[in-house]
């Protein structure tokens, strides 16, 4: 066992959030007119949050599921498409340089890649307290300001900075089975 730090993706639904339909081409979807144009308002959904807990220490709240955008319709209720359902265990690589695509950071750059050459992160996520939504395309997003502080306890337990221990392979990152889940326009 060379892991040091043990995050746990639970399937333990406690909350919602708002997440905006995204895609790379396109980025965040938009309201349009029936005439065809677009309009200044963000069509958001709310998606579930989960619970991730760091093994020997604390318990954080995040988006885990998220939805592509495809168009520009706007379902009442839609399943979410984008995120890991099975349960999988991880070594995650640790990305220095990564800050969210659709909205501003506050915290820490970074993120941690749960599977190699794939785009599923571990990063920080928008803040409910200042009503900040983002695109969610299925990563893992740490709400509410306290990406800073899922960090600093994974380094604090693993005795380490994150790059070395993800160079070391001493984070391990388990995922529980969770059903896709329908989203709601808000």
């Amino acid at each position: 066992m060379s892991w040091k730090v043990h995050v746990i993706v639970t399937a333990n639904r406690i909350g919602t959030a708002g997440v905006v339909p995204y895609n790379k081409e396109e980025g965040l979807q938009y309201y349009v007119t029936p005439t065809g144009h677009r309009t200044a308002r963000l069509v958001i959904y709310d998606v579930p949050v989960y619970e991730v807990r760091i093994e020997k220490g604390a318990s954080y709240q995040a988006i885990r599921f998220g939805l592509r955008k495809r168009g520009d319709s706007t379902p009442t209720t839609r399943g979410c498409d984008a995120g890991l359902s099975h349960n999988r265990v991880c070594t995650p690589s640790w990305v220095p340089g990564y800050s969210p695509h659709s909205f501003h950071g506050s915290s820490r750059r970074g993120a941690w890649r749960l599977l190699p050459g794939k785009n599923f992160l571990i990063h920080e996520g928008g803040d409910r307290r200042v009503r900040q939504v983002g695109g969610s395309i299925g990563c893992v997003e740490v709400l509410d300001g306290r990406w800073d502080a899922f960090l600093t306890e994974i380094e604090t337990i693993g005795g380490s900075d994150c790059a070395q221990l993800s160079a070391r392979q001493h984070v391990k990152v388990t995922l529980e089975h969770a059903s896709f889940p329908d989203a709601r326009l808000r």
